[in-house]
């Protein structure tokens, strides 16, 4: 049904299009026409699908400007690597993914790539119903189920079978005539074996077709680059590719090892920060603490921005400094800095490798959603062509 009128142009709109869903006009509308077609034996759609994307989202889309988009395939790519939803929830942190969770609340969960430049949190049930609280921890224990089940099977080893046993053959002896030998035979007409050169037979191979492994993904779009990048990574077939659809340890996949180095670069770097802007104010500090107590009031006054900043910044140095001790000493600020250096080149060493390996994830979850859909297709196929059959029987029948 058209929602506006082509004669007079009016839209459909009535005393009943308020309240819920289940009680406006048009869901009645549906409902009997649901009606009328299983009266007349025709498809109905039992779980409608959410309203599509708006013009705005769809050119952004098109462009690849699209917060939800990149939402969606990021949050995909770090579900199937999560072990739980909490898991997921500490992967989208340490991905530049904030997120707000409040299971009491109508709207649940919402997620925002502030470091990207989003400025608003985007609703995880305007991603689709796939990215809702429930269906990402459902996905997830799936994908742990797979990925046991997996293992298991890969454990089990096929039985080798046994070599077929051939029966003797028994020599016949009822022979009337018995075939001459090649030397009786050529000596027959005076020629010597030795001077006979049998031809050898020529042996023309047709040329092996090898084999296409990314024949399963040519059909995708822009396939052709994906694949270079894809093997100029290390991946050289679909089949290496599919060890990243599950949440299976690669050697390149780096997530504990940065998150472990940033938890110990990030109160390191503070405290050296901290140093330096003590170290800055000392001066002002030092003065103020040799005023005459007339004076100090007046040039705590004068002085208020360099003292506090001193002496917070000594507060915090005190505080935290305790958990860099050596032998008993308080470390210097020179150590601090070259224990920085050396945290920074580990993670420096480890990063380039596990962007490579994040792409590759990314990669394959396209290829994996990709393939999903070629399979839920085939099988659309068949069921319509199970449908025309039967179709096709009962008409003759009739």
């Amino acid at each position: 049904m058209n929602n506006t009128n082509f004669i007079t142009g009016r839209t459909f709109e009535t005393e009943y299009n308020q309240g819920k869903k289940k009680d406006r006009a048009w869901a009645e509308i549906r409902r009997i026409s649901d009606e009328l077609c299983k009266e007349h034996h025709l498809s109905v759609i039992d779980k409608p699908k959410g309203k599509g994307v708006s013009h705005y989202e769809w050119e952004a889309q098109k462009n690849g400007t699209s917060w939800k988009e990149k939402l969606r395939q990021m949050i995909k790519a770090i579900a199937e690597q999560s072990a739980d939803l909490s898991d997921f929830f500490k992967r989208c942190t340490e991905c530049g993914i904030e997120y707000v969770y409040t299971p009491r609340n109508k709207v649940k969960l919402k997620f925002r790539l502030k470091e990207q430049g989003q400025q608003r949190f985007t609703r995880a049930d305007t991603l689709g119903g796939d990215y809702t609280p429930e269906r990402l921890a459902e996905q997830i224990a799936e994908r742990q189920k797979m990925q046991s089940a997996a293992h298991a099977v890969a454990e089990v080893k096929a039985p080798t079978p046994p070599k077929p046993t051939i029966p003797p053959t028994t020599p016949k002896t009822e022979c009337v005539y018995q075939q001459p030998s090649d030397d009786e035979f050529y000596r027959a007409f005076g020629i010597h074996l030795d001077e006979v050169v049998e031809p050898k037979p020529t042996e023309s191979k047709a040329p092996e077709k090898k084999e296409d492994v990314w024949a399963g993904i040519r059909g995708m779009r822009d396939a052709d680059k994906m694949i270079a990048d894809l093997e100029a990574g290390g991946i050289t077939s679909l089949d290496d590719l599919r060890s990243f659809f599950w949440n299976v340890h690669h050697d390149d996949d780096h997530t504990d090892e940065i998150a472990e180095l940033k938890a110990k670069i990030k109160p390191i770097d503070k405290l050296i920060k901290m140093m330096k802007q003590r170290s800055k104010h000392s001066a002002v500090y030092k003065q103020y603490q040799e005023c005459s107590a007339f004076s100090k009031k007046r040039f705590r006054k004068k002085n208020a921005a360099a003292i506090d900043s001193y002496e917070q910044a000594d507060k915090y140095i005190k505080e935290h400094i305790k958990a860099y001790y050596v032998d008993g000493k308080a470390p210097k600020r020179s150590e601090l800095e070259q224990r920085l250096i050396e945290l920074k080149s580990e993670y420096n060493a480890l990063v380039p490798e596990h962007n490579a390996f994040l792409k590759r994830q990314a990669a394959a979850s396209q290829v994996r959603s990709y393939l999903d859909k070629q399979h839920q297709q085939e099988r659309d196929r068949q069921y319509q062509e199970r449908k025309r059959t039967q179709q096709k029987k009962k008409d003759t029948l009739e």
